[in-house]
């Protein structure tokens, strides 16, 4: 799915069965960053509404089991009550990733059929990556293939669990185990006012906080703040993504082609700047013009 990142491309296969899945998660795109965070890295948010939260008002959660082939009996019941499922995999252990064999990388796959020795995948992932055009893929996987690449690490880079907590917008608890996969179970109330998930630490919220201390922050770190380009990626085509249904249901096109061209923009900027400073050459005023741009660009309406 063009414009979303491994976890909402996949996510939104699995809303399409049951809702306007691309009205749902263009509604849901904001930009927040937890600057407080451990270990100095920022946590993201990229949906308010949270994604979890299903419009039958059940809930996605992770759930673990000790092996692969144990949390595929689980899927099994997932997919004879909701006809579809969401695992965890290794992305650097599917075979039509552009980064098989580069380090272990979270990612969702959804699970829609099984026949004797073997299961149907969809992965809607479509993106331009470093390591090339990275294709959505659909077909019949083997038992030990799904296996495979359900076999996760035991831990998974600081950023990386960072990222597979906040994949819905909210942060979630990740069981531990060596296998994951989505559960869907009944929802409780929504959280009162000032008791929602972001309550806990140090939020900044909306483009007017965000992109002004995202700037200076990636000038700086420098060539340090390359851990956050894939966040910076996810935010930019989230944002994208936003837009070109807005533009597609009429929503007010001259503006909004000109917000879609600066946003559409950013990451290849900010990854330009990053690496410059890498090699000793750090571009400043390229960071905070690109960001500048996007923030005069202004915010998804409605």
């Amino acid at each position: 799915m063009r414009g979303l990142s491994c976890y909402t491309a996949n996510l939104h296969r699995y809303l399409a069965a049951e809702s306007d899945a691309s009205a749902l998660v263009a509604g849901s795109v904001r930009l927040a960053v937890r600057v407080d965070s451990a270990r100095g890295l920022l946590a993201f948010s990229h949906h308010e509404p949270s994604l979890d939260r299903l419009p039958d008002g059940s809930r996605l959660r992770y759930a673990g089991a000790p092996t692969p082939a144990e949390a595929l009996a689980a899927v099994a019941g997932e997919l004879a009550e909701h006809g579809r499922a969401l695992v965890v995999v290794d992305s650097s252990r599917l075979p039509w990733s552009v980064t098989r064999a580069g380090p272990p990388t979270p990612h969702w796959l959804l699970v829609d059929g099984r026949r004797a020795g073997g299961w149907h995948v969809v992965d809607g992932f479509a993106a331009l990556l470093p390591a090339g055009e990275q294709r959505p893929h659909h077909g019949w996987s083997s038992e030990g293939c799904l296996r495979e690449a359900m076999t996760l690490p035991g831990h998974w880079a600081p950023e990386h669990e960072l990222r597979i907590a906040m994949a819905f917008g909210s942060p979630v608890a990740v069981p531990p185990g060596t296998a994951l996969w989505l559960s869907r179970a009944p929802g409780g109330p929504s959280p009162a006012s000032g008791e929602g998930p972001l309550a806990q630490g140090r939020w900044l919220r909306g483009d007017a906080e965000v992109l002004p201390f995202l700037a200076s922050h990636l000038v700086e770190r420098g060539a340090a703040a390359s851990v956050h380009l894939d966040d910076l990626w996810a935010a930019a085509a989230h944002r994208s993504f936003s837009y070109r249904w807005h533009l597609a249901h009429g929503a007010g096109r001259p503006g909004l082609e000109a917000k879609l061209a600066h946003w559409e923009r950013l990451p290849q900027l900010i990854r330009f700047a990053i690496e410059s400073a890498g090699r000793g050459r750090p571009r400043p005023s390229l960071v905070r013009s690109a960001l500048e741009l996007v923030l005069a660009a202004g915010e998804p309406q409605g």
